[in-house]
């Protein structure tokens, strides 16, 4: 049965100048793509051309040069060859090209364009916004998104998988360890993330969902500032907890709510500091920060 083209997507094509890089069976420079996979294997005995030629071996004295087609799909090939105009010098060198985001090929590489053409697109969730924004640390929206798709390795989910763990708390040794206790009606937990909340909130969301649906009913642009401060906060409120989790299950070593707080407020500080206003007239995050915030922790 005669094959016209490849089913896979192509993201590199070869433009042909002089032939003299263009690899004739493995670089996808007519409409077949790659020669090899289009006339198989056998295609370089049926073309007696070798597997390592270039594209201008398959020419002389300045035009195409094949055996009698012996297959539909090498008949095919010569007949789109016809119009193809054959490698010359003045054409300059070979070119490669890059598949973009709507299927053109320019000379420039673009490795999200790519990615997102190679993953598989799933519906936007509601709470993005929550996780990947401008002044996100990498490290904390990583580990809050994993809370909030619950698939931290909590003690529940540990006992689930079959492991012999106790079921307590690490951070108060009261409930059970799960993704809705540790964010945040457990009282350790609660009482780092409600002294911070309650410098920005009147009344606090007391769970990590609630926290996230808050922001995202409030992101309206009169509160754009604030908004960005509550979401790298509530990360970093969230991180912090899950690294202090670790730190006393795995080293024994523990931090009390208040020395906690201290750390969790210098790292905001530090990072809305790379974030100055847009002008002198303008109010910088870490200005808005401290205009919300009271001491002592």
């Amino acid at each position: 049965m005669l094959q016209l083209k490849p089913t896979i997507v192509e993201f590199l094509r070869c433009e042909v100048g002089d032939g003299r890089s263009a690899s004739f069976w493995y670089d996808s420079w007519t409409e077949f793509g790659q020669l090899i996979s289009y006339l198989g294997e056998a295609g370089p005995r049926l073309l007696c051309i070798r597997k390592d030629a270039k594209v201008v071996e398959a020419t002389r004295s300045g035009n195409w040069v094949f055996p009698a087609a012996r297959s539909d799909n090498s008949q095919a090939l010569m007949v789109a060859l016809a119009d193809h105009s054959p490698p010359e010098s003045s054409k300059g060198r070979d070119a490669f090209l890059w598949r973009n985001a709507s299927g053109n090929f320019i000379p420039s590489f673009s490795s999200k364009e790519t990615w997102e053409q190679l993953r598989i697109h799933s519906p936007l969730v509601p709470w993005a916004d929550v996780i990947w924004f401008k002044e996100h640390v990498p490290r904390f929206s990583f580990v809050s998104w994993l809370a909030l798709i619950a698939r931290l390795p909590t003690r529940d989910r540990l006992r689930r998988w079959g492991m012999n763990t106790p079921a307590s708390c690490v951070l108060c040794s009261n409930g059970e360890e799960n993704h809705n206790h540790l964010f945040f009606e457990c009282t350790f937990s609660s009482s780092v993330w409600g002294f911070f909340a309650a410098k920005f909130i009147s009344f606090p969301p007391a769970t990590l969902s609630a926290a996230s649906s808050w922001i995202l009913l409030h992101n309206l642009p009169q509160n754009t500032k604030l908004i960005s401060i509550l979401k790298l906060l509530l990360q970093t409120v969230v991180y912090h907890l899950w690294k202090e989790r670790n730190s006393r299950l795995f080293t024994g070593v523990a931090s009390t709510a208040a020395a906690l707080r201290l750390i969790i407020d210098r790292t905001m500080r530090s990072r809305l500091l790379s974030f100055p206003g847009p002008s002198l007239l303008s109010s910088s995050l870490l200005a808005v920060y401290f205009s919300r915030l009271s001491y002592p922790l």
